[in-house]
């Protein structure tokens, strides 16, 4: 199994996680400094890791 850790600058206070859970299966969780979190499962790590930033930055903005 793997396991990666992202920062993105346009994300600061956000920390994501990429881990391959099962053979071909990876979950991506993402944090922020104030405890607030997202999470996805799938089969394209990629696709999850997008959709987490997407949702982290609609958090952050408030839900815009």
């Amino acid at each position: 199994m793997t396991s990666l850790r992202r920062t993105y600058s346009d994300l600061p206070d956000w920390t994501f996680e990429i881990d391959e859970v099962s053979a071909g299966v990876y979950r991506v969780k993402g944090a922020d400094d104030a405890g607030r979190s997202v999470e996805a499962t799938g089969t394209d790590p990629d696709v999850l890791l997008d959709d987490c930033k997407r949702s982290a930055a609609r958090i952050r903005g408030g839900g815009r």
